[in-house]
């Protein structure tokens, strides 16, 4: 290799732009599962089972009724015998994508059955697609952001932005909580029903690295004297 060569490489190679960025982007959660737990204690285990599941399928009716779909309905069944009782424990786990209608499943179900029933907090999370469809979103937003800042420096330096050279993630952080700076909860008082949906919220900050092809601007072509 010449000197002429090498010298011409190193134009190239100088001839680039290199910045980071970052790109931050929060969701809120997609989904709630509620847990729904019926007890009962008899010394007939028949007398157990029966009453336990009456009540399933009445908590299985109001679901239909409310057209919860039943692939999003789990059911268990557990029997122990503690001190000569029969204890028998039935589970319906259900999972919402609608939060208003979770709402008022878990309202009708506290209003209409008894202490035997008990009707956990609904628990908000994210479905794996939109997780991995928001850390994308996150990561296309810094390599906009890094294109944006190369352009501003490339103005600064009377330059223009070409290709790409290369661009890599260097980082991608996640979690959970009010995107919102300066949000907190009273740990004295419990949650509300848009706090915990807050508290769920996923955030996601990627950052990369990017460099860019400079190129100077090009100059207006002079005006023809000619006719």
């Amino acid at each position: 290799m010449d000197e002429n060569e090498d010298k011409d490489r190193r134009v190239v190679r100088n001839n680039e732009v290199e910045v980071s960025a970052t790109g931050e982007l929060s969701l809120p959660p997609d989904r709630a599962r509620v847990t729904v737990v019926v007890t009962s204690k008899k010394e007939a285990v028949l007398e157990a089972k029966t009453s336990v599941q009456r009540r399933l399928d009445y908590i299985v009716q109001v679901l239909q009724t409310h057209h919860v779909k039943e692939g999003d309905t789990q059911i268990s069944k557990v029997i122990q015998r503690v001190d000569g009782l029969y204890h028998m424990e039935g589970e319906v786990r259900v999972v919402f994508v609608d939060f208003l209608k979770c709402q008022g499943v878990c309202n009708f179900l506290v209003e209409k059955m008894d202490e035997s029933v008990v009707v956990a907090t609904p628990e908000f999370f994210h479905s794996p697609q939109r997780l991995e469809e928001l850390r994308r979103q996150a990561c296309l937003l810094a390599v906009r952001n890094a294109r944006q800042k190369a352009v501003e420096v490339a103005r600064l330096l009377r330059s223009t932005v070409g290709q790409p050279i290369s661009i890599r993630e260097e980082s991608c952080r996640e979690w959970e909580g009010p995107p919102a700076q300066g949000q907190s909860h009273d740990q004295d008082k419990p949650m509300t029903y848009q706090e915990r949906i807050a508290m769920a919220t996923v955030t996601v900050q990627a950052k990369v690295f990017a460099s860019f092809e400079l190129k100077p601007k090009e100059k207006g072509r002079a005006p023809s004297g000619g006719r």
